[in-house]
């Protein structure tokens, strides 16, 4: 369908933008002439890619990569290191998904069941990695904790800032760790749809551990 054809090449673009470090997409009139489709046909899939968490956007200042941040970190955050920001992800994250086990939804097990599915086949490295960021932040919003998702964003903003480059590295290659970690997602996920807080948490913070493993050869928890 040309409407596929459309959207494939619109992913395409987000990749090759965020290959150049870059966070926000051109405006509207300019992406479209880039693509080749009309305004309205434009906003239909940006719209598309919005549901799906692979872009936001912000009135008045444009259309960005990712999924909508509810905070913005202060300069301040840049001095953050790689081992402040490791050891917070292992804090909160762990106990994200166990809150998720007590307080997620079928929607919301819908919106980790998807991420997993186009997980398993990405059209590319960078795809696959904002899926990553997607199921992650999905398992955060399961805990219907509004505050520990905006600390949640804080965070992931600044893995996004760091940790970037070492990922692409790491599990840019095929099959790599990628394979490990997508099975690990799965563990993480069916231990929330089976609520089992104490499962999810463990399964989380093995996950985690295995990451920060092929990341730097860290091997203490």
């Amino acid at each position: 369908m040309a409407e596929d054809e459309d959207l494939a090449r619109l992913r395409a673009l987000l990749d090759e933008t965020a290959a150049r470090g870059e966070e926000r997409l051109p405006p509207e009139p300019r992406l479209g002439e880039t693509l080749g489709v009309s305004r309205g046909r434009l906003r239909t899939l940006l719209r598309r890619l919005e549901e799906e968490g692979a872009i936001w956007r912000h009135v008045g200042k444009g259309t960005f990569i990712g999924p909508r941040q509810m905070v913005e970190v202060r300069d301040f955050a840049a001095s953050f290191s790689v081992g402040d920001i490791l050891g917070a992800r292992l804090i909160l994250e762990p106990q994200l998904a166990a809150e998720a086990a007590i307080h997620a939804t079928d929607e919301d097990l819908a919106a980790m069941d998807a991420c997993l599915a186009d997980m398993a086949e990405p059209p590319s490295f960078l795809h696959w990695k904002r899926l990553d960021e997607r199921l992650h932040r999905e398992i955060a919003k399961a805990a219907h904790n509004v505050l520990l998702v905006l600390l949640y964003d804080t965070l992931r903003t600044q893995m996004k800032a760091t940790l970037d480059r070492r990922l692409e590295q790491v599990f840019g290659a095929e099959p790599g760790p990628k394979t490990d970690t997508d099975a690990h997602h799965a563990h993480v996920v069916a231990a929330i749809r089976q609520h089992d807080p104490a499962e999810a948490e463990r399964a989380m913070r093995e996950h985690l551990v295995a990451v920060r493993r092929h990341l730097f050869g860290v091997r203490q928890v």
